[in-house]
């Protein structure tokens, strides 16, 4: 117990969430690699990938939660959890006036439990299931724990990863799904209006793969057929890959 309130108080942690399907995990090694990424932001050795391989594989559940504390030596927490609290049936999304910490003060690929702009983004959550964070020019980001995609006239648009935006996993293999099944996909600056003459919206997030959005602040979104097709496709797409 001294140990863990030692690390916890004087040391500095990041982490990462896996999915499960089937009882196999999703992506290992690309959550290795961006775990490296948050430690040697922060000059910290990180962990063998067997070492991390092995955290995962010995605590199978539906999401792996591994939290590595650096307090002289790293440490590392992990948290077997399910995907329940995510399991809705109306999304409803919102602006937050919280903004996304500039890129260069904190990297937005950092993935750390202490990063204060998120936390403070999450207490204007209310009955969202997210909120959606603006960068420092005012251009889309992301949600405090999602990535989020618009449909327009058929094409897909999503935030750069130069928007200010961490690189989510998810977020990748459903740019990789969609370019493989012929839709196109443009990454570059949203702006906020955008979301509002879109033709579907939806959020990407290890937890549920593509959620579709029904509501953004008081405004229904046109339709969510399409994206309600994506998630299963993409889930099934997931289970193939594995």
């Amino acid at each position: 117990m001294n140990e863990i309130l030692e690390s916890l108080t004087k040391g500095i942690a990041v982490y990462e969430t896996l999915r499960t399907y089937k009882g196999k995990p999703f992506a290992v090694n690309e959550h290795y690699q961006r775990l490296c990424k948050s430690l040697r932001y922060l000059n910290i050795e990180p962990p063998t990938f067997e070492e991390f391989e092995k955290l995962v594989y010995n605590n199978l559940s539906e999401r792996i939660r591994i939290v590595y504390v650096y307090a002289g030596r790293l440490i590392s927490y992990v948290f077997q959890e399910s995907t329940e609290n995510y399991n809705v049936d109306y999304v409803k999304i919102d602006f937050t006036s919280i903004r996304r910490a500039d890129s260069n003060s904190i990297p937005p690929d950092l993935k750390s439990l202490g990063r204060p702009d998120i936390y403070l983004a999450r207490l204007t959550k209310g009955d969202n299931y997210d909120v959606i964070m603006l960068g420092d020019k005012g251009q889309i980001c992301e949600g405090t724990f999602s990535n989020i995609f618009i449909v327009k006239n058929g094409k897909f648009i999503t935030p750069s990863l130069d928007s200010g935006i961490l690189d989510g996993i998810t977020r990748m293999y459903v740019i990789k799904y969609l370019k493989e099944v012929g839709y196109e996909v443009e990454e570059r600056f949203v702006e906020p209006y955008e979301i509002f003459y879109a033709d579907e919206v939806f959020l990407t997030h290890t937890s549920k793969g593509i959620v579709p959005v029904h509501q953004i602040g008081t405004m229904q979104t046109k339709s969510i057929e399409l994206s309600s097709k994506l998630t299963l496709q993409f889930e099934e797409y997931i289970k193939w890959l594995l």
